[in-house]
């Protein structure tokens, strides 16, 4: 009889291996006569039948030199009906191959060790009523220090009745760790396109046991290839540990739960083609994988959803190198994915899911989710890097970016879950997306980054369509509040045209978004096509009746440039939300866009009913340049929010835009065909510095008035043409300068009134006020009965 062989090659560290198969239908068990009463093994047909072996209470040993399962055929543990456990070690050298079915007595857990390997074929099944524990560990040990071992099998003979207590693997001069291979031909899962619910009704069961048990595979590599492993609101353990390791064993009401907390080194696991790990039922199972570097690939899943009333248990993964989800299905089906959804009609809670890794990688399309569709609560999502997290690129097909998301669907009546990530540095890029959102009647969970070292929201997909982004939204026709945005790191880049948002675009509120960042914020740059800034916002977008969030900055170094922006809007029923900025050191606002038709800014306006919001200002140095603007204003029926800078040292606003058609500045404004007045622009600082074009304005062109400018500076500075304007057709619009010092050159003050309304007032508090170069003050008026302002 041909024996089946296992080679293992590492090559560009991917692990590849070959099978050969015996074409026998026979199973190939032979008992190594080495325990106190042996195993017999008695052929019935294709039916391995087995029996004996050494009773301990109710535990059940056997040992075996040989146990491999070809394809048609099977092996059958004719086991008592009291027992408990079967204990089951191969001794011979040979990797176990298993392609057939399995199958025990009554509700006994199987415990299969084969320190050499052990692989399940396509074809592998299982017909337990209880756990099974599949391992290439050398013994079992038990509590009371007897240790069952597949490599000294010279032990004193074995009569425990105790529990297991852990898995034991061969130190490394033992040249002992064999692999666990599955192989199967793919999962079958995929993705109502209406409902975006995961559709698992074709899924075959693969490696399954009953609903509520354990299915445990532990040994040096995993390797999943286009196999299934199936324990339905159970437990399912995959484990890769490197030689020498004890990994223990807790009871559980579901069977089992491995501990890895005296393990020192761990080994790969790996899946690919399709394969999937589901532990989905009434309550979502739990699943722990625990190894050096866990990869799925090619549409690979992990799956604990919770479908019934049942709550779910906890996903959880940890590796000590690196996760990673990559990629999807060949066809681009269905993509790499972790999830733990609710899904309809379900009421139970879904499963937490938990990565702890030093990297975290998810490119190419694949998908971390936790999802509610039914009525339940949604999971959480926690993520601990200690290196980094990664999220970038899209699908083949550019239609899906690569994403970690939770979210609310439909009519669940449950919020979503919270998504956290702690790491060192955070990059999403290409396409990539991080979000918290709500679609349905329910709040959507808060989305926290803390990242010690950096963020990084990066571009956009190739096709310029898929927009790099951390959000936390409430979708359009959703009723239930966005969740809260907050990121917390040193230092926090968002260019080409990527952005970090808490919008709302339903009736529910948007959620508050917050960034600290010790050291600088930088927003930079558009789209390649220069159509879409860089931005940070809070918004409430059209159709929405819902209040738009607050926006609040705090950093050491804020730069704003090449046409980026930061703001807080409505443009909807609902108010726009208060933006404030505090930055220890600098801010600097820094010209346009390529094209120079839209400037970089710092913004918050109204668009409709709603009112606009507050833009407060705190810094050490302020710097408007090169066409860049900051403004509060209005284009609708709404009030303008009021414009507040507090800068300790200076406010310098410098020049116009390349064309010379945009000046520099600070602005509050209501614009014409509007219905809502403007609001006050006030400036506290050491220096105010107006040059080369720049402007600071309070401007009404629709029918509201305009509101009041009022500096109060130790000096201003106005020159080259420079100007301090206010502008209205609707009244107000009244200028209020304090300081000891007022210098213009070549520069005006000035106030002007048309439509009827009358001008405002210039007043000017300052023990020395010089005009030089054609510099003028001056009140206007043009239209009958119209009065400029008085000048004092």
């Amino acid at each position: 009889m041909k024996q089946p062989l296992l080679r293992f090659w590492l090559v560009n560290s991917s692990i590849l291996f070959y099978l050969l198969y015996s074409n026998s239908t026979t199973a190939q068990i032979v008992p190594d006569a080495t325990l106190p009463v042996n195993s017999s093994v008695t052929q019935q047909g294709n039916t391995s039948v087995i029996e004996g072996g050494t009773t301990a209470g109710t535990n059940l040993f056997h040992s075996f030199k040989d146990f491999s399962v070809p394809n048609g055929a099977e092996a059958f543990f004719n086991n008592a009906l009291d027992i408990q456990n079967i204990f089951s070690r191969v001794t011979g050298g040979n990797i176990s191959n298993i392609d057939g079915l399995i199958r025990a007595n009554g509700v006994a857990n199987l415990f299969l060790i084969n320190p050499n390997g052990i692989i399940f074929g396509p074809n592998a099944r299982l017909n337990i009523g209880g756990s099974f524990l599949a391992s290439t560990a050398s013994s079992i040990r038990f509590a009371d220090g007897i240790e069952f071992s597949a490599t000294n099998t010279n032990a004193p003979p074995l009569l425990t009745i105790n529990l297991p207590i852990g898995l034991q693997f061969g130190s490394n001069s033992s040249g002992l760790n064999g692999a666990i291979a599955v192989q199967g031909a793919g999962h079958n899962l995929s993705i109502d396109s209406d409902t975006l619910v995961i559709i698992r009704d074709n899924r075959p069961v693969g490696l399954g046991i009953l609903p509520n048990q354990t299915l445990a595979l532990i040994g040096g590599d995993v390797m999943l290839d286009g196999g299934n492993l199936t324990a339905s609101s159970g437990r399912i353990e995959l484990g890769s540990v490197a030689p020498g390791s004890l990994v223990t064993l807790i009871p559980t009401n579901s069977g089992w739960q491995l501990g890895y907390e005296g393990v020192q080194n761990f080994q790969d696991i790996s899946l690919t083609n399709a394969a999937s790990v589901d532990a989905s039922g009434s309550g979502g199972g739990s699943i722990q994988v625990q190894g050096r570097r866990v990869t799925l690939t090619d549409g690979a899943a992990i799956l604990s959803l919770t479908e019934g009333s049942n709550s779910g248990g906890n996903l959880i993964v940890r590796a000590s190198e690196s996760v990673e989800v990559i990629g999807e299905l060949a066809n681009g089906q269905f993509a790499s994915t972790l999830a733990t959804d609710t899904q309809p009609p379900g009421s139970g809670n879904g499963s937490d899911m938990t990565i702890e890794t030093g990297r975290l990688t998810v490119r190419d399309g694949a998908q971390i989710s936790a999802a509610n569709f039914g009525q339940g609560k949604a999971g959480t999502i926690t993520v601990k890097a200690t290196n980094s997290v990664e999220v970038i690129g899209t699908s083949a097909d550019i239609q899906s970016g690569s994403s970690l998301f939770t979210s609310v669907f439909g009519d669940s009546v449950n919020n979503g879950g919270d998504l956290t990530i702690e790491t060192q540095r955070l990059l999403v890029q290409d396409g990539g997306r991080i979000v918290s959102a709500t679609f349905g009647r329910s709040k959507a969970g808060n989305l926290t980054i803390k990242a010690t070292n950096s963020v990084e929201v990066i571009g956009r997909s190739s096709d310029g369509n898929l927009v790099s982004a951390l959000a936390a939204s409430a979708e359009a026709n959703s009723t239930g509040d966005g969740g809260n945005l907050t990121v917390e790191t040193e230092r926090l880049s968002v260019r080409d045209g990527a952005f970090i948002s808490a919008d709302t675009l339903g009736q529910g509120k948007a959620g508050t978004l917050e960034v600290k960042a010790t050291n600088s914020v930088e927003v930079i740059g558009t789209s390649p096509d220069g159509q879409s800034p860089s931005s940070l916002s809070a918004g409430a977008f059209p159709g929405s009746t819902g209040d738009a969030g607050d926006v609040r900055i705090e950093t050491g170094q804020l730069v704003i440039r090449d046409g980026a922006n930061i703001g807080a809007f409505t443009a909807g029923q609902g108010k726009a939300g208060t933006l404030t900025i505090r930055a220890r050191d600098s801010i600097e606002v820094i010209g346009t866009t390529a094209d120079i038709k839209a400037p970089s800014g710092i913004t918050t306006f109204t668009g409709s009913t709603g009112d606009g919001g507050d833009l407060i200002i705190e810094t050490r140095r302020l710097i408007v340049r090169d066409g860049a603007q900051i403004g509060a204003g209005t284009f609708g029926a709404g009030k303008a929010g009021t414009l507040a800078v507090k800068a300790t040292d200076s406010v310098e606003l410098i020049g116009t835009s390349a064309d010379g058609k945009g000046a520099s500045g600070l602005f509050a404004n209501a614009q014409p065909n509007s219905t809502g007045a403007g609001n006050d622009l006030t400036i506290e600082t050491g220096r105010l510095i107006v040059r080369d074009r720049a402007a600071v304005a309070v401007d009404s062109g629709g029918t509201g008035k305009a509101g009041t400018l009022r500096v109060f500076a130790d000096s201003i500075q106005l020159s080259n043409q420079a100007s301090l304007d206010a502008n209205t057709t609707a009244g107000g619009g009244s200028i209020d300068l304090r300081a000891p010092t007022i210098t213009l050159r070549n520069s005006s003050i000035t106030t002007n009134a048309t439509g009827g309304k009358s001008g405002g007032d210039i007043i000017i508090g300052s023990q020395f006020l010089q005009l030089r170069d054609n510099s003028t003050i001056t009140t206007n008026a043009k239209g009958i009965e119209v009065k400029g302002g008085n000048i004092t």
